[in-house]
């Protein structure tokens, strides 16, 4: 069965990128969702149950980090990889005390974003070895565990 996804970003191109990266995995994973705010994708997290929900860290009516707060409360089970333009060490601490499983920079998404998905697949079938270290200048960063 198909890894299940939900997208939350507002801005149209960034879903549009992340839709055209993620049906590179079309045999694998689907997305059965997507939202322009925080307040949307929760709702349709609620619906759908997904194994995974991609969302943007800054978002009108709900952002990301509220909302991984919300599914880490909700639904434990269910993986997030947070994306933004901001690579500080602040927003990968607020990424990580939310509840995140990985933190995506949006500069290098076409890079960034399917390692980190496998990187979070890989970790949930049990695979070994440590998630890489979590660093300002890393284009993707897997979170520690919780």
């Amino acid at each position: 069965m198909p890894l299940t996804i939900v997208v939350a970003e507002d801005t149209p191109d960034y879903r549009d990128m992340v839709r055209y990266l993620l049906a590179s995995m079309a045999d694998t994973m689907t997305i059965v969702g997507e939202a322009p705010d925080g307040e949307a994708a929760l709702a349709l997290v609620r619906l759908h149950r997904p194994d995974l929900v991609i969302t943007d860290l800054i978002m009108p009516r709900l952002n990301g980090i509220e909302l991984t707060r919300h599914i880490r409360q909700e639904l434990p089970e269910t993986r997030v990889v947070l994306m933004s333009s901001y690579a500080e060490d602040a927003y990968l601490l607020m990424a990580s005390d939310s509840g995140a499983d990985a933190f995506v920079n949006k500069q290098v998404i076409m890079s960034a974003l399917l390692p980190a998905i496998r990187d979070l697949i890989r970790r949930i079938s049990g695979g070994s070895g440590p998630p890489p270290p979590i660093t300002g200048a890393s284009s993707s960063s897997a979170l520690p565990a919780k």
